[in-house]
């Protein structure tokens, strides 16, 4: 797998799981019984953080590609933080989409769907509080984990060449 492959797929998994561990973890105060059940609720929600984490990933590595072209070296932590701040700068955006895509899909498949109102009336309180959730709850964990994904990239990324096998 190319260096930009691996660390967008391994940024954006990591996101997934710290999303569903997050709200598991919130919802069942930590009860270890309660977790598969969570975590099946928890997929409903972290799409979002999935997506954001891709965006954000793509969005670093393009910057990264352009900071080359200007011989520019980047280091880990500093990858790491362009990494967060446009997966944080995403995921408010993301989860309102989701949220509304999910009331959509409830109004076309659900026997007594609810209404329409009901759902997006919700979406700027839902957005503020799940944001304010990942940023308390997943900022640190997140900066330690994306630390080693971005310096595995740059690891590899210097020792790219472009010679055949």
């Amino acid at each position: 797998m190319k260096p930009r492959a691996e660390f967008v797929l391994t940024t954006a998994a990591i996101a997934l799981a710290l999303a569903i561990i997050a709200f598991v973890a919130m919802l069942h105060q930590w009860n270890v019984s309660q977790w598969p059940a969570g975590a099946l609720e928890a997929l409903k929600w972290a799409p979002a953080a999935f997506f954001a984490a891709l965006l954000g990933a793509l969005g670093t590595t393009a910057w990264h590609r352009r900071a080359l072209a200007r011989q520019r070296r980047w280091s880990a932590g500093g990858m790491t933080l362009r990494t967060l701040l446009l997966s944080y700068l995403a995921f408010p955006f993301l989860l309102g989409a989701w949220v509304a895509a999910v009331s959509a899909g409830d109004r076309i498949w659900a026997a007594s769907p609810a209404p329409v109102e009901d759902s997006l009336s919700w979406l700027p309180l839902t957005m503020l509080l799940f944001t304010a959730f990942a940023i308390v709850l997943g900022a640190v964990p997140a900066f330690i984990l994306e630390y080693f994904v971005s310096r595995r990239y740059l690891r590899r990324q210097a020792a790219v060449t472009t010679g055949s096998a």
